[in-house]
């Protein structure tokens, strides 16, 4: 059977005087359909390790593998790893192995060929994409499928591998060990909602001293409420706190669903990420939202993000520094996408946003890497077409150095591209655009525009492709292709 993998990488580069703009690395399988781009993983200053489920169509029927890409941030492919599965894998786990430099681990549920067995394998591999060791934990004989729904695996502090899945509305947990040991299996008492109403995602350490751990439980009833689950080490349930809406602005409330995020910020707050309704001017109105809450789960603050758009989804929020957090979210007008990531300090108060617009790239933005060098690289893949695509942004913050450092990212988006009578530009908050120019290819100027500059009139211009350079208070000058239809 045809085994051969074909990989195609480009870069693109927005133009800025004198810089480079934006790095968006876009690469793919000939032959193979992506469903997930689970984890970016950086093994040095200028080499990640990507993991992507896929499925291969090779005529015969549907093959299941995962790819594993060893890429530089300068768009170089080094490497790439099939790794041949028996069937989907409903959630995947990619992270380095604690205590074992060069190791990383790659863990899946499957079901044992064509029986219902529940099997966890966990697969090894090192920094150059060979496979060290192969690991398989039998769970347990299900009737049907075993899984409905897995939450995330993580390794805790104790070098434990710590995953769970849910079954007829239970939530069954897991210690095992890296070599494999299957130390502990509890099955929590069962939820009690509707059938197919509880889904558990997002488990992590809540707390190192003492430990604990934590997962999101979604209620599908009549009023979708989400609560955060903390357990002891022996996964028994110490506390329950439902998400439900922002009790500083009753109006604005958090919308449960797959898109909601916990992530710690430090021993005494975590932070919660969630999609948020709300009504303005009668009209109802779609924010991402980030709050911070302390360990006794009271809100301490909480920033909304609105990009006036229907779809706008958060990917992820980490904390890089005690007073540094980025917080990735994508945003959907029509057929047009944007990536945004800000960053915050600990009062939640943005310092900047910055925005990567491309019509192709991000589809499904599912994960963000803060590298190092002050880098920050947000994934994303397009689904249901073959050739399947894998994007990768690389985001300089230029606040982690002591001097100043010019954007990698541009400062703004603009939309739709091409564009028909209208070319629309949306800034980042800590920019002031002075002026925004035309040229037709030959360099002439066709257009001008120093006020109203979120709109740009495009009327009476001939189709084809024009130069746009946008001015900013600083000094500072971008130019991008755009075309009018």
């Amino acid at each position: 059977m045809k085994k051969r993998i074909i990989l195609i990488i480009s870069i693109f580069l927005g133009i800025k005087i004198g810089y480079a703009q934006e790095i968006v690395m876009d690469f793919y399988h000939e032959n193979g359909k992506y469903f997930n781009l689970h984890n970016i993983v950086e093994i040095d200053d200028n080499t990640l390790l990507i993991n992507c489920p896929m499925f291969e169509m090779y005529g015969s029927g549907p093959e299941y593998g995962s790819m594993f890409y060893k890429i530089s941030m300068e768009g170089d492919l080094w490497d790439s790893l099939l790794v041949l599965l028996d069937d989907v894998p409903l959630r995947t786990f990619f992270e380095p192995v604690p205590g074992n430099n060069g190791q990383y681990l790659y863990g899946r549920f499957e079901r044992a060929g064509n029986d219902s067995t529940t099997v966890l394998r966990m697969t090894f591999i090192d920094d150059n994409l060979c496979i060290i060791n192969d690991i398989s934990v039998m769970l347990g004989n299900y009737q049907g499928h075993a899984i409905l729904s897995t939450s995330d695996m993580f390794i805790d502090p104790n070098g434990d591998i710590i995953a769970s899945f849910v079954r007829n509305k239970c939530i069954h947990m897991l210690r095992i060990g890296i070599d494999g040991e299957l130390k502990f299996q509890k099955q929590l008492p069962e939820l009690g909602y509707s059938s197919l109403s509880v889904q558990a995602r997002h488990t992590g350490v809540y707390s190192e001293y003492p430990l604990r751990y934590s997962f999101l439980v979604e209620r599908m009833t009549s009023n979708p409420v989400s609560e955060v689950h903390i357990m002891d080490s022996l996964f028994e349930e110490v506390e329950v706190h439902p998400y439900n809406n922002l009790t500083t602005q009753p109006s604005i409330r958090f919308i449960s669903g797959m898109q909601e995020h916990l992530a710690m910020y430090d021993e005494s707050s975590y932070l919660y990420t969630s999609r948020a309704t709300g009504t303005i001017n009668n009209q109802t109105h779609f924010f991402t939202a980030l709050a911070r809450y302390n360990r006794s789960h009271n809100l301490l603050g909480y920033k909304l993000f609105d990009e006036d758009d229907f779809n706008i989804s958060p990917i992820k929020a980490t904390t890089a520094a005690p007073d540094t957090i980025y917080y990735s979210y994508m945003t959907t007008t029509g057929n047009n996408n944007q990536l945004a990531l800000a960053c915050l300090d600990a009062d939640l108060e943005i310092r900047w946003i910055r925005y990567v617009y491309n019509p192709d790239c991000f589809h499904w933005a599912t994960t963000m890497t803060v590298l190092h060098d002050g880098k920050v690289a947000i994934g994303s893949y397009k689904y249901g077409q073959n050739p399947g695509r894998i994007f990768v942004a690389v985001i300089q913050d230029e606040l982690w150095d002591v001097d100043e450092k010019p954007f990698i990212i541009r400062p703004y988006s603009y939309y739709p591209n091409p564009a028909q009578n209208e070319l629309h530009l949306q800034y980042s908050p800590d920019v002031k655009p002075t002026q925004v120019e035309l040229y037709d290819l030959q360099g002439h100027l066709v257009r001008s525009q120093s006020n109203g500059l979120e709109n740009i009139n495009l009327q009476g211009l001939s189709a084809g492709q024009y130069l746009m350079k946008v001015t900013l208070k600083n000094g500072e000058v971008f130019t991008d292709k755009v075309v009018k239809e």
